[in-house]
């Protein structure tokens, strides 16, 4: 039984790669619902990952590796990849532009590696690698998708300067000191929860409203009250 429940995170670490592995195929065809879809389960089946592994005393080592080897596939390759989609695809492009969206993996990599050596005080320093994701798959989606929101806009997201802005804003948070807004609750207290209640309530607005349009703008959203609280805090 003991030996069941330890590879009980570690079979969610494997599922969580091969979700990862599955949206690079998806990729392939440029079917960009299909891998947002498994992008969210890759999300779902790393954070039980580390709920399980927390909840029954079970981390380890090997479990930390294996769990960052999966999320160099899932969240690390897989937005390189959209991103090199979407830079291949323009209409106005610069030559060999599109092989610089694989920053995004090698600034991943540096990233997971930092994690794993760095005692868990740092968990929430920089942007998490599936948040990461997150934003470009689901701004590969709003593209694709153009109906959803102005023809205009979407002619300057799809700008090779704004998408090499994304890729260099990317690169510097994955690997930045910023602390992140954590989600852990200190009760339930608006005074010690204030920052952590305007986000949710503004996300939550942000969601009902615009939809899959709301996830870029929350995740940005995320990075920028992030800074400010730590700005106050300094």
């Amino acid at each position: 039984m003991i030996k069941i429940k330890k590879i009980i995170p570690n079979i969610f670490s494997l599922l969580n790669l091969f979700c990862g592995c599955i949206s690079i195929i998806f990729l392939q065809s440029k079917n960009f619902e299909y891998s947002f879809i498994s992008t969210l389960f890759s999300i779902m089946f790393d954070f039980l990952d580390g709920f399980i592994s927390r909840f029954i005393n079970n981390e380890n080592k090997f479990g930390k590796e294996l769990d960052s080897l999966s999320d160099m596939v899932s969240f690390g390759v897989v937005p390189s990849i959209i991103v090199f989609i979407l830079l291949k695809t323009m209409k106005k492009k610069i030559p060999l532009i599109e092989w610089s969206s694989f920053f995004i993996s090698i600034f991943s990599a540096y990233r997971l590696a930092k994690f794993n050596i760095n005692s868990s005080n740092s968990r929430y320093r920089g942007l998490t690698t599936p948040v990461n994701t997150l934003f470009f798959s689901s701004l590969s989606i709003i593209i694709k998708n153009h109906y959803i929101i102005p023809v205009f806009i979407i002619n300057i997201i799809m700008s090779p300067i704004i998408i090499i802005f994304l890729i260099f804003c990317s690169c510097y948070f994955l690997v930045s000191k910023i602390p992140m807004i954590s989600f852990t609750f200190k009760g339930i207290y608006w005074k010690k929860n204030k920052i952590r209640y305007v986000f949710l309530l503004i996300s939550t607005f942000l969601l009902l409203t615009l939809h899959i349009v709301s996830l870029p703008c929350i995740i940005i959203f995320y990075i920028t009250i992030s800074i400010y609280k730590n700005r106050l805090k300094n």
